[in-house]
């Protein structure tokens, strides 16, 4: 019987050995069923998956069927933007105070309200006094529009430009002074409100002084060439005559606001008011927690 005793044990080991099979293995990409690739989302965000899944030591029976993966459909949600009556101006950036298109009216406050731009310089073009200052962008642009309506025999001469939030404290102030908060504010801004204190703003007149921030301004032949002309270089009549329900502000031919030549052939083309063509509702008063 010594012989028989070997081959009872060797059938006992064949016997084992098949319950112990390493070809029991989950099948790949089981590991990833129920937890679907984000690589539809993005190229920079898919998750971790080991190379090879786990060699399991005996079979396994599910206890449920496995799980039907679920697709994932790519986010197609807008970044965050302003609405623009504009084609390609919904992502300009129209809250940052340094942005050139920043948008300054009596609804929307510079913030924060004591900004001033790091870019300041003296355009070089005539002005009825020294050391006024724009952002550098605008600057150039100015120069480029001075010099346009000077080869075409216009001279113009820059009136104004950056004011800071106590320049334009003292300046509204004493407007109220002198005709009351109601007609002050038709006329001109609260402080931290104003859009010269961006540095993108100027008011122009003409050389020989010709209806010096006065609405005959337009009726000039400085006037004139500014309405025509100041969109090329990127410049836009901000207060326009008949919007004063849209922008606040009575008519002013002057003032002039840089916002770049493609926004501002926008916004000529929708019609010349820079809340309509940005898509903003019309600021015609300050809200109530805009108290002088």
């Amino acid at each position: 019987m010594r012989g028989a005793r070997p081959l009872l044990t060797l059938g006992v080991l064949a016997l084992l050995l098949t319950g112990c099979s390493t070809t029991d293995e989950p099948p790949i990409g089981s590991a990833t069923d129920s937890f679907p690739s984000r690589a539809t989302e993005s190229a920079t965000a898919s998750p971790s998956v080991s190379a090879s899944p786990p060699i399991m030591s005996s079979p396994v029976t599910p206890s449920s069927p496995p799980a039907t993966p679920t697709p994932v459909t790519p986010s197609t949600s807008p970044k965050e933007s302003t609405a623009s009556a504009v084609p390609g101006e919904s992502t300009l950036d129209h809250v940052s105070p340094a942005s050139i298109q920043v948008m300054v009216n009596k609804r929307n406050p510079l913030d924060p309200a004591d900004y001033a731009p790091e870019d300041l310089r003296i355009p070089e073009v005539p002005a009825s006094k020294a050391s006024m200052e724009l952002r550098d962008e605008a600057a150039s642009a100015a120069e480029d529009l001075f010099a346009a309506a000077a080869a075409e025999g216009v001279d113009l001469t820059l009136v104004s430009a950056y004011r800071s939030y106590g320049y334009q404290q003292g300046t509204y102030g004493g407007w109220v002074e002198r005709y009351g908060q109601a007609e002050a504010d038709r006329i001109s801004a609260r402080p931290g409100f104003s859009e010269h204190q961006t540095g993108l703003a100027m008011d122009v007149g003409a050389v020989d002084g010709a209806c010096t921030l006065e609405q005959c301004f337009g009726d000039t032949p400085e006037g004139a060439w500014v309405s025509e002309h100041a969109a090329e270089h990127g410049w836009i009549i901000r207060y326009p005559d008949g919007a004063e329900d849209v922008t606040g502000y009575s008519p002013e031919p002057w003032h002039l606001r840089y916002v770049g030549a493609e926004s501002a052939a926008g916004v000529v083309r929708s019609g010349g008011v820079l809340e309509t063509a940005w898509g903003f509702d019309p600021a015609p008063d300050y809200g109530p927690d805009s108290a002088p």
